[in-house]
């Protein structure tokens, strides 16, 4: 008799746990898929998705609709593309819509076509430190042009902020930029023919000293003022002079100046690498801003 009673209690148990695991299945929506009464949508979208996860979240202006069914890997490899197959959860559309009058979902909770052609699609990242990420709906003032992929509907998508903001920065233009201004740069400074540009100074202060020493012979008896004023012009030819070995020692290849120079644009460059390399990083894995990068597994 034990040993039944025994048995009436695990029997009770377990029919106890398969209604509430059913009871939770049925809740959840869990069967809607089977009986394949739910909508279903692709979206397409051109930047990384890690954070995102089968099951994840669907939502309409914020508002819990759906899931995320699966993904389409290896359909095309331009530009990263990632197809996302999603579920509209009719139970929790019609728990949550208004009974009559409604907009958006018709009596059986279905999206009516005229806003099904204005639905859009974007990233959310739902916590900044675990970098989870859910897709959010809404609703344009524009109509869609109407596509299938994968025998689904397809909704287009609208980039992240983070897709947004890598964008707007373009620190690989401004990389490049960096660096052909430095090559341009450097190029024009070897262009430049000191010894050539040495002589013409030292050939016209020759020049311009025999004119005054011309001149001071010649008008010497018209008294001191002129013969001053000769020798105030002879002082300025001397500091030209004095100029023109200047800019030969600065412009030289091997000047501080020209070191220096080419340094700095060589490190701004590098920095614009490197501000390109974190702004991929924290669009691939935005909770690195918190977390750190990470050492790579062997």
């Amino acid at each position: 008799m034990k040993t039944k009673g025994n048995n009436v209690l695990v029997g009770i148990f377990c029919f106890g746990a398969i209604v509430l695991i059913i009871g939770f299945i049925v809740f959840t929506g869990g069967f809607s898929s089977f009986r394949g009464a739910n909508e279903r949508f692709v979206m397409v979208f051109h930047e990384n998705v890690y954070g995102l996860h089968e099951g994840g979240k669907v939502t309409l202006n914020g508002v819990r609709i759906g899931r995320v069914e699966r993904f389409f890997l290896g359909d095309a490899t331009e530009d990263g593309p990632v197809p996302v197959l999603v579920e509209i959860n009719r139970k929790l559309v019609r728990r949550h819509m208004v009974e009559g009058g409604n907009d958006l979902f018709d009596d059986e909770g279905f999206f009516k076509p005229a806003v099904l052609s204005r639905l859009q699609a974007k990233l959310i990242q739902e916590s900044f430190v675990t970098g989870i990420l859910y897709i959010n709906l809404t609703n344009s003032t524009e109509v869609n042009v109407k596509k299938e992929l994968y025998g689904f509907p397809e909704i287009p998508t609208n980039a992240s902020i983070f897709a947004e903001l890598s964008e707007s920065i373009n620190l690989e233009k401004l990389s490049k930029q960096i660096s052909e201004l430095m090559v341009t740069a450097t190029q024009k400074l070897n262009d430049i023919d000191l010894n050539k540009l040495s002589l013409d100074f030292s050939k016209t202060n020759n020049e311009i000293q025999l004119f005054l020493t011309q001149i001071s012979k010649a008008y010497s008896p018209l008294g001191p003022k002129l013969s001053d004023t000769v020798d105030e012009g002879k002082i300025a030819i001397g500091k030209i002079t004095q100029l023109s070995e200047s800019l030969k020692t600065i412009l030289d290849p091997s000047s501080e100046l020209r070191f220096g120079f080419t340094s700095t644009m060589r490190d701004i460059s590098a920095m614009s690498k490197s501000l390109k390399s974190l702004a991929d990083l924290l669009e691939r894995n935005p909770q690195a801003f918190l977390r750190g990068k990470g050492e790579t597994s062997e």
